[in-house]
This record gives C-alpha cells, sequence and structure tokens, in this order.
C-alpha cells in the first residue's frame, strides 16, 4: 500500500470513527440515564444497568450501545420477552434517531475499515 492510500483511509475512515466515538462519548456520558428511563421495564435494559453501573465512561457506552441494539431490532428481543413492545414503541423519536444514526455510523465506518483492508492486501 503506498502513501496516498494510507493517508485516504485515514482521512475517510479513521477520522470520522474518531469523531463518532468523541459524539457517543459524550451522548453516553450525558445522556445514558434518561435513555433508560424510558425502558423502566425492559429486563435487557435493567440487566446491562446492574452489570455495568460501575463501569464508568466505558459502562455507559456499554449500556448505551445496548438500548441502540434493542431500538434497532426490537422484534428480536420482544419475542425474547426482554422488551416491551409499548415502551420501545414510546420511546422519544428525536433520542431513537440519534442513537440509530450513531450505531449506523459506527457500523458503516467498520466495514469499510475492513473493505480497505481487505482490498489493500489483494492488491
Amino acid at each position: 500500500m503506498n502513501a496516498i492510500d494510507s493517508e485516504t483511509i485515514v482521512l475517510f475512515i479513521l477520522a470520522p470513527m474518531a469523531i463518532t466515538l468523541i459524539i457517543q462519548c459524550y451522548i453516553a456520558h450525558r445522556y445514558t440515564e434518561r435513555f433508560e428511563s424510558h425502558l423502566p421495564n425492559c429486563k435487557y435494559i435493567t440487566d446491562n444497568k446492574i452489570t455495568y453501573k460501575h463501569g464508568g465512561l466505558p459502562g455507559k457506552l456499554m449500556r448505551t450501545g445496548s438500548i441502540s441494539i434493542v431500538l434497532a431490532i426490537p422484534k428480536l428481543f420482544i419475542w425474547r420477552r426482554v422488551a416491551q413492545a409499548d415502551e420501545v414503541k414510546d420511546f422519544p423519536l428525536r433520542e431513537r434517531c440519534i442513537l440509530l444514526s450513531l450505531l449506523a455510523l459506527q457500523i458503516t465506518l467498520f466495514l469499510a475499515l475492513i473493505l480497505s483492508d481487505i482490498l489493500s492486501s489483494t492488491l
């Protein structure tokens, strides 16, 4: 891989990944408890809260991530009876958009990083 390729990877993949991580850290630090208050009877969320409550910022990131997953694929959690359909449905739209946007960005950038590595190793 030449210098142009590695600079391109940093510019278009790693920089947005860092920015997304910083934004998620801020949101997790500031709003995790607020997000959890919208899902008070969700067993998956309450169990994660108990597990990660002394984890500091990494624990809050895990808790926020688990809420994002519940919002992204609610049918799985409702089917397993660890989330309630009415709570997931009534989750505030603005906060849902923020969490799902961050999740989609992280997945997309991670897949782009993997794809760039695969393509650079085959060339």
